[in-house]
């Protein structure tokens, strides 16, 4: 009787633990920079508008590699071990990795491009996977990127595009490029550069010439020397154009990319509808379709363009 009573008070504890577990929420980072912090700030507000307190009845557990590969892979193998309730991540890199530490746990990405593309999943209807999330499929808006260039400077007339050669990716962004540029009648000059050191000696050698300036595509190789492209584009007194917020606050004259804060909110009620229960599968991938306008009116006055106050207004952000 006394073992009988033993275990179903063993029984009765297990169980009322199980009711009253809190959901643990994994965090994948590959860095912590604006982006990231933007779309982690969009599910922790969500979530509180969905009835949610941190501590309370979530916790994030966060795993931010600082940039280091290897520590992300370790990250997402340690929050798949803890059998988290659901993994969040932001940027390609954060969510293969996650995707290759487990095939069990939901995993909830934002993304700024084409999941599909990027190889997160098979295609935007995967029924067989664990994996779901919030993709603005911003390479679909770069002729509309072009033209706010264009609206920002009127002489525009040519524009310069560096990318890694021996990137498929790339290449077929520049391809888009060039098609939209040519739409809206601007001379696109393409520099295919497979090293640093090539980036940085090919940009030094541009020509500073009125009506030419610089149209960045997603690209790795060419964003990790982005402190460098600013500070020459300066001297050049050449108007960079990049394609999310981060970039205009680093220094590019000008971007326009999706909205991190709201791909987080979106990526939020995700997360909501996975602790309650329902399949990652049975949740088709959330279209983000807010952008934001990013002006870095300093960084403009200082290579001597004049914007009007119009453009300002529009604008989302604007660095003063």
């Amino acid at each position: 009787m006394k073992i009988y009573f033993t275990l179903l008070l063993i029984f009765i504890s297990t169980f009322a633990q199980a009711q009253t577990r809190v959901p643990r929420i994994g965090v994948l980072l590959q860095e912590l920079g604006r982006a990231q912090s933007q779309a982690i700030k969009g599910v922790s507000v969500e979530l509180k508008q969905l009835g949610y307190s941190e501590r309370k009845n979530f916790y994030f557990e966060t795993r931010n590699a600082r940039g280091d590969r290897s520590a992300l892979q370790a990250g997402a193998k340690e929050l798949a071990a803890k059998k988290v309730e659901v993994i969040f991540t932001t940027g390609t890199r954060a969510a293969l990795a996650a995707a290759a530490a487990t095939q069990e746990i939901p995993l909830v990405f934002v993304h700024p491009g084409d999941p599909v593309a990027a190889g997160l999943v098979k295609n935007s209807a995967d029924a067989a996977r664990n994996v779901t999330g919030v993709a603005a499929y911003a390479g679909e808006t770069t002729e509309k990127r072009l033209a706010l260039f264009k609206e920002i400077i009127p002489a525009l007339t040519k524009i310069y595009v560096f990318f890694d050669a021996n990137s498929s990716a790339a290449r077929d962004r520049v391809a888009l490029t060039e098609s939209a540029a040519k739409k809206i009648g601007l001379q696109f000059v393409g520099h295919g550069v497979k090293s640093t050191d090539e980036l940085k000696t090919t940009f030094a050698n541009l020509n500073s010439e009125a009506g030419a300036a610089i149209f960045q595509v997603s690209d790795d190789l060419v964003e990790s020397e982005a402190e460098f492209i600013f500070a020459t584009a300066r001297q050049k007194k050449l108007p960079t154009m990049f394609n999310e917020e981060a970039w205009a606050i680093a220094g590019a004259t000008a971007a326009y990319g999706p909205s991190y804060l709201d791909m987080g909110r979106h990526a939020a009620r995700i997360i909501d509808q996975i602790i309650k229960g329902k399949a990652p599968a049975a949740i088709p991938i959330v279209q983000s379709s807010k952008f934001d306008l990013t002006i870095n009116y300093r960084g403009a006055s200082y290579i001597g363009l004049q914007l009007p106050n119009e453009l300002l207004k529009k604008a989302d952000k604007v660095i003063r």
